[in-house]
């Protein structure tokens, strides 16, 4: 759950964080065909993402737009989906993570290639690969386990950025 005045740039280190990614990456959403970047990417062949919050997109459930995160090696893309528009209840944390179906892929991954690599060679005892794999995983790194707890202690630390009005 994020606040419907976040901007997309806090929207971006809501979803680093919950990812375990470093939020100083660089990254560009695209929205109804308008793309709105990083600021700190120079001159725009866009928008800035720091200039619009969510509500003033006026997304409504169901609608879907892309998150575009730069990484060392393939950028990451998510498909994200506005579920639903509630209030906000008095005393609520924002933002906050409410449920989790995976881990997210380990630091230094590479991307989306490399991390689906990364499961099959795990999944595949024969798998030559796997052993070296494994030793520069976190010691207890299980794929299918959603750490809700700890993503929600990064997502506690995401400073608000809200648009000027």
């Amino acid at each position: 759950m994020v606040s419907a005045r976040a901007s997309l740039h806090e929207l971006h280190d809501v979803i680093e964080r919950a990812m375990g990614r470093d939020p100083n990456a660089g990254y560009r959403f695209d929205v109804d065909g308008v793309r709105y970047i990083d600021p700190a990417d120079g001159p725009p062949p866009g928008r800035e993402a720091n200039a619009a919050s969510l509500e003033s997109l006026a997304l409504h459930p169901g609608a879907r737009f892309v998150h575009v995160a730069e990484n060392h090696g393939e950028p990451w893309r998510h498909v994200l989906t506005v579920e639903q528009e509630t209030p906000r209840m008095v005393g609520q944390r924002l933002p906050s993570c409410l449920a989790g179906a995976r881990a997210a892929p380990p630091d230094d991954c590479g991307g989306p290639r490399a991390y689906r690599e990364l499961l099959a060679a795990l999944t595949d005892p024969l798998n030559p690969r796997a052993a070296e794999l494994r030793s520069w995983l976190p010691e207890h790194f299980d794929p299918e386990y959603a750490d809700v707890t700890s993503i929600n202690a990064a997502l506690a630390k995401v400073p608000k950025h809200r648009p000027a009005a």
